[in-house]
């Protein structure tokens, strides 16, 4: 954890978006969990990160190091799980280079992907949602596995709709799978009730919470259309291979030399071929009926799991054709996949080492393993070593207190971040500029930040942004009295008080 805490810190500075995450879950720790009066996009977050965020500043208070520390904390959980499913029906060795495959994949990934897997940490806490589901799930019986599959689902439902594509399909599909393998319909069915239960808990307490006054959801994510779907095909091979090492080029190198960034081409070869190796035999299970015959000594159906990855690693994949957009947006949709592999390559590297003939093989293979997961670690220490990312609203937030300035609005960019970044000791509301004039942010906000508030200033970033927002705020509210430069941050402040209401 401590690792990849350094590499969250690294990867960039923390902004508006997890500091908006960690504003749901100090509401939330002050006792308001339905979140009344918000406004909130489809992927809120609100029962993955922000439930963690509010038990975090439940416990320790409001604190600019949560940018880096939940995604941190999520991040060694989801490796941990990752292992634990990687050991499964292995001892000895085999579960060792089964584990060492999930840590340098992940815990020493590529800086592109370590920019989304513990700097931005979208969507992983469902990710570690739907691997503890799957697992818990991976002997397709009734039971407490059930439950818990079916709880975490519909729970994390609530909070992100991406646990469906992640979870809930993949147990759908390869429960069907399962049939087929073996060719009876009820060997399946407790991975295909736990699918279509968790999607009925979950839209049932969706509607309950409604009822009782939940906050209000957002517009939802637009789909792609026709033709960007099609180029996004094509774009999941190619971020897809920035992310895991096989080319660098399309996304962040972090400033590592490439000619360490190049070791991690083996291990993206490695996945490739464990998925490969993964698809092959779960088509052969079901042309041949041969479930049984994969049964090791121990008697543990180890397909079963195996399956559910991979149709993760496919269903999570599905989201970013789907979903993302032109020029690398939603690229982010590209680390769950990549998790779900790395996991599932885990388990074909210890299954693999079980074949490999003992003495010079087994030793050859063991230290090449050894030198491949070191020269992962010295790229990640490059990394390391370089200076860490300047926090321009760290400053922007001392120099508002020091000048008594302590609530204001702004664009969304400076406004969260520079809140959280104070320890809330400053406060910046999000709010829209246009020519209608200057108006409530309707998303990612509740009411009562606004109402009967009067705001001492306006902040705006980086001088592009602001030159269009000063002319606007001006129309409305006149001259600013003082306009200050504060780093790359642009504060105005009038002689009277500012209100801001919502739109009509």
């Amino acid at each position: 954890m401590s690792l990849l805490y350094a590499t969250s810190v690294h990867t960039g500075a923390g902004d508006s978006d997890k500091a908006t995450t960690i504003l749901l879950g100090q509401a939330m720790s002050e006792g308001h969990f339905l979140l009344h009066g918000w406004i909130l996009p489809p992927g809120n977050y609100w029962t993955t990160d922000a439930a963690f965020y509010a038990l975090a500043v439940r416990l320790d208070g409001l604190r600019p190091t949560l940018l880096y520390a939940e995604p941190a904390v999520v991040a060694a959980v989801t490796i941990s799980v990752g292992v634990l499913i990687a050991f499964e029906g292995r001892h000895h060795s085999a579960g060792f280079a089964g584990a060492v495959a999930v840590i340098a994949l992940l815990a020493l990934a590529t800086p592109a992907m370590d920019f989304w897997f513990v700097g931005k940490g979208f969507h992983v806490a469902t990710v570690l949602y739907a691997l503890v589901a799957l697992g818990a799930l991976r002997r397709g019986r009734f039971g407490w596995g059930w439950a818990l599959a079916v709880a975490l689902l519909s729970f994390g439902m609530l909070g992100d709709l991406m646990i469906v594509a992640y979870g809930a399909v993949p147990l759908f599909v390869a429960g069907l799978v399962t049939m087929l393998r073996e060719r009876r319909w009820h060997s399946g069915i407790a991975q295909v009730t736990a699918a279509v239960a968790s999607i009925g808990i979950g839209s049932l307490v969706l509607w309950l919470t409604e009822v009782f006054g939940r906050f209000k959801p957002g517009a939802p994510l637009p789909l792609a259309g026709l033709s960007q779907m099609l180029a996004n095909l094509g774009h999941l091979f190619i971020y897809g291979a920035d992310l895991v090492g096989l080319t660098n080029g399309h996304l962040a190198t972090g400033g590592v030399p490439l000619a360490l960034l190049g070791a991690h081409a083996v291990g993206a070869l490695c996945m490739a071929a464990c998925l490969l190796g993964a698809l092959a035999l779960l088509v052969a299970g079901v042309i041949r009926r041969r479930s049984r015959s994969q049964v090791p000594a121990g008697g543990q159906e180890l397909w079963r799991l195996d399956d559910m990855l991979l149709i993760a690693t496919f269903g999570s994949a599905a989201t970013f054709v789907i979903l993302a957009g032109p020029n690398g947006l939603g690229t982010h949709f590209l680390i769950s996949p990549v998790v779900f592999a790395s996991v599932l390559t885990g388990r074909m590297v210890a299954r693999m080492w079980l074949k490999v003939p003992a003495g010079w093989a087994v030793r050859a293979l063991a230290i090449a393993g050894i030198a491949v997961s070191l020269s992962f670690g010295a790229g990640l220490g490059y990394a390391l070593s370089r200076p860490e990312p300047a926090q321009p609203a760290s400053a922007l937030a001392t120099w508002l207190e020091a000048h008594n300035l302590r609530n204001g609005i702004g664009g969304y960019w400076a406004s969260a971040i520079t809140t959280v970044e104070s320890s809330g000791a400053v406060t910046v509301r999000p709010v829209s500029v246009g020519t209608n004039g200057v108006w409530r942010m309707m998303s990612q906000s509740p009411a009562s930040w606004y109402a009967r508030q009067r705001f001492q200033f306006f902040v705006c970033y980086s001088s592009k942004s602001c030159k269009s927002a000063i002319t606007f705020v001006t129309g409305t509210w006149g001259t600013p009295t003082h306009l200050y430069e504060v780093g790359q941050y642009r504060v105005m402040v009038w002689g009277h008080p500012l209100r801001v209401g919502s739109p009509a």
